[in-house]
């Protein structure tokens, strides 16, 4: 086995784990932000909820004055049937009462419905709230935990490419240069395995004796199909 091919598949185990953690630490800021969305989406609609709750009360003390107002002008001019003369001036008198009454029975009726909706929008807006708090302690912990995993695999990542850059340093020009292309090109795998025949990063078939020749890792092989380099490993 030639000491260039083993630091090969050395680094490339090294760059594959780099990519991973590195995968890991770019979800993290993705994945506080997708928290903190949630959680200032919840706020405006709990904002909305109170905002039409508001609205609603607004309406139902409107129409509590305007009810106390009719009332009393009702009262006044039930004061005027006592001064009516005619029949017919204290019939539609009376009428104009009726119609009174009922115009205050509608509103009443009205004011009912508004407090029964009020009331609902306030259990929900109670219950969004209270979920809200427990939910920001939730991200707050997830958020902590999050930067603690960040900062873990910072230190990881550090010391990875410091192994990664000691063994590619060691590498001669021709095999720098082709696992970088390969690296680009093959979507960040350019050593690969090769088992009973077939390579394991394009999983074609090779020729038999090609197989034999790279089962000794005695020299640098690579693929006729995509042209990864192999490295034998038999436990893979």
């Amino acid at each position: 086995m030639t000491e260039e091919l083993r630091n090969l598949f050395d680094i490339q185990k090294l760059d594959t784990q780099l990519i991973e953690h590195e995968r890991k630490q770019s979800a993290v800021p993705r994945r506080i932000s997708d928290m903190e969305q949630e959680l200032q989406k919840t706020k405006e609609k709990i904002a909305k909820e109170k905002e039409v709750m508001e609205e609603l009360d607004k309406e139902r003390r409107r129409k509590e004055k305007e009810l106390d107002s009719e009332k009393e002008r009702i009262k006044k001019v039930q004061g005027r049937l006592l001064e009516i003369k005619t029949n017919k001036e204290y019939q539609a008198v009376l009428k104009e009462i009726e119609a009174a009454q009922a115009a205050n029975d509608k509103t009443e009726e009205e004011i009912i419905l508004l407090l029964e909706r009020i009331e609902e929008l306030k259990k929900d807006y109670e219950a969004a709230t209270a979920h809200l708090k427990k939910r920001e302690k939730e991200v707050d912990a997830e958020k902590k935990s999050l930067e603690k995993e960040m900062s873990s695999l910072g230190n990881l990542v550090a010391q990875l490419k410091k192994e990664r850059d000691a063994l590619f340093s060691s590498l001669g020009k021709e095999a720098k240069s082709r696992y970088k292309m390969l690296m680009e090109k093959r979507g960040g795998v350019a050593v690969v395995n090769v088992k009973n025949g077939v390579c394991l990063g394009c999983f074609m078939n090779i020729p038999p004796q090609l197989f034999i020749e790279a089962t000794k890792n005695s020299q640098l092989i690579t693929c006729p199909s995509c042209n990864r380099i192999f490295f034998y490993e038999e436990q893979c």
